[in-house]
């Protein structure tokens, strides 16, 4: 199946959804302008921890918050479900999600899985134009990773999606992203908080480096194994980040 694969300056912040739309077609009807205002409010808010893991997110309340009806706020609250950041119970509601560390594990071995699955099949398909790219976007973001801020954060963001994304474009199929999608989604609820800290993130770049190389050399196995590392070191981190209280 054919996907676009677009810059890193295109991509959207928002991990599930990203991943989620390279393979799923949108739906005949756009999504409202003012639900998708809400929706990315909301996506930002929960991953940025203004709610807090167990909160209710009680639809009346919000609405009146964003200033605006609840349609819109039970349509974004829905799709946030759908993504995995928003947990949706017939009893109680909406709320925010609440990761231990056995989600971490389980989390990121499913994604390991599924990536490592994409990367095999993605190593042959890949340009050497898109490996270039993308080696200078991970140097660009080194570049700027010792400041402490939300750009910088959103900006290895970006790069970090922009390569996982393109390799499951490549050798992923709609039903894999659409698990990864979820995954990614959720992971997301303590990467988010992770990406200010510089080290995390010029650890992250190193890694995804071997895996440029060992696509360079066209070497599918190899290139499953550096993401397989990467993802495993990845988990190991975000799991003594949730144990040092990065929630």
């Amino acid at each position: 199946m054919a996907a676009d694969r677009s810059t890193t300056s295109e991509i959207n912040l928002r991990l599930g959804d990203e991943l989620f739309a390279r393979f799923v077609p949108p739906s005949t009807e756009s999504f409202p302008s003012v639900a998708e205002t809400v929706y990315d409010q909301l996506w930002r808010r929960i991953v940025n921890r203004e709610f807090r893991p167990g909160d209710r997110l009680v639809e009346d309340a919000l609405a009146n918050e964003l200033g605006t009806s609840r349609t819109p706020v039970r349509e974004a609250l829905l799709r946030l479900g759908q993504t995995g950041l928003v947990q949706v119970s017939s009893r109680k509601g909406f709320s925010v999600p609440v990761i231990t560390p056995d989600d971490v594990v389980e989390l990121y071995d499913l994604r390991a899985a599924l990536e490592t699955y994409a990367i095999r099949r993605a190593t042959p398909l890949i340009s050497d134009e898109e490996i270039e790219m993308h080696r200078n976007s991970q140097e660009a973001v080194l570049r700027q990773s010792e400041e402490r801020d939300t750009a910088t954060a959103e900006a290895f963001f970006r790069a970090d999606l922009a390569l996982h994304s393109v390799l499951h474009s490549l050798g992923g199929n709609a039903r894999s992203a659409r698990i990864l999608s979820e995954v990614m989604g959720q992971l997301s609820l303590i990467s988010m908080r992770a990406s200010l800290i510089p080290e995390r993130n010029q650890l992250a770049i190193a890694e995804h480096h071997v895996i440029l190389d060992a696509l360079a050399a066209r070497d599918p196995e190899t290139a499953a194994e550096a993401m397989a590392a990467h993802i495993e070191a990845v988990k190991t981190r975000s799991l003594a980040d949730l144990e040092g209280g990065v929630r």
